[in-house]
């Protein structure tokens, strides 16, 4: 009988260890799960994903909801040339004045890059006239021997662009004046049209040399 007695004394301690075991299974292993997935803050059958690991091409453009990408969520630097699709961005994706002249490229915009038209001089700045008279320095009228003028040069201000440029006449004193010379000069800083006529008028001739400049 008394070892009988003993023997269940064994069994019976045997099975509290065995429940005692298995409760700190039970409680490892909340501890874990806890650790994974983090306070449980969402609705009873929501899971809180704290970190996941996105292998390379698991996600693709029809995965991303519009708008779930911002400029906030993007890296400095993330997003660069060789990863934009030639053509993705356009003159309507962009915002009003984003692209500054500090974000273009040396030699970025060039002559392929501009749409035929696109460009025109209104657009790139104030366009003004400028006019110098040429004198008349013929001596005899009608004697048959015409004289040229000097050179008058119609110069654009520093920094201007030369457009282009003419000649008139304001006075031709019925025909004895005729035009010998309108070109453009360019020549370190400056810039402009130079004229000159000749005439045998007497003097009584007069005529102008003009620049279409770019401010």
């Amino acid at each position: 009988m008394k070892e009988e007695a003993m023997n269940d004394m064994v069994r019976s301690r045997d099975k509290q260890a065995l429940i005692t075991a298995r409760a700190a299974l039970v409680v490892a292993i909340a501890a874990v799960v806890a650790a994974v997935v983090g306070p449980a803050v969402a609705a009873p059958h929501d899971v809180v994903v704290r970190k996941v690991v996105v292998h390379k091409g698991k996600v693709r453009k029809g995965d991303i909801a519009p708008g779930a990408v911002t400029m906030k969520a993007l890296a400095h630097g993330a997003v660069t040339a060789n990863k934009i699709r030639k053509g993705a961005v356009s003159a309507s994706k962009l915002a009003k004045a984003a692209v500054t002249p500090e974000a273009i490229a040396p030699g970025a915009v060039n002559g392929s890059a501009i749409a035929s038209g696109s460009v025109s001089a209104d657009k790139l700045g104030i366009e003004s006239v400028v006019t110098k008279p040429i004198a008349d320095i013929d001596k005899v009228a009608h004697n048959g021997e015409w004289t040229a003028s000097n050179t008058e040069l119609a110069t654009c201000q520093p920094g201007e662009l030369l457009l282009g440029g003419g000649f008139a006449f304001g006075v031709p004193n019925n025909g004895e004046a005729s035009w010998l010379q309108a070109m453009p000069v360019v020549n370190g800083e400056t810039r402009g049209i130079a004229g000159r006529f000749m005439s045998d008028a007497g003097g009584g001739a007069t005529g102008q040399v003009s620049a279409t400049c770019l401010r």
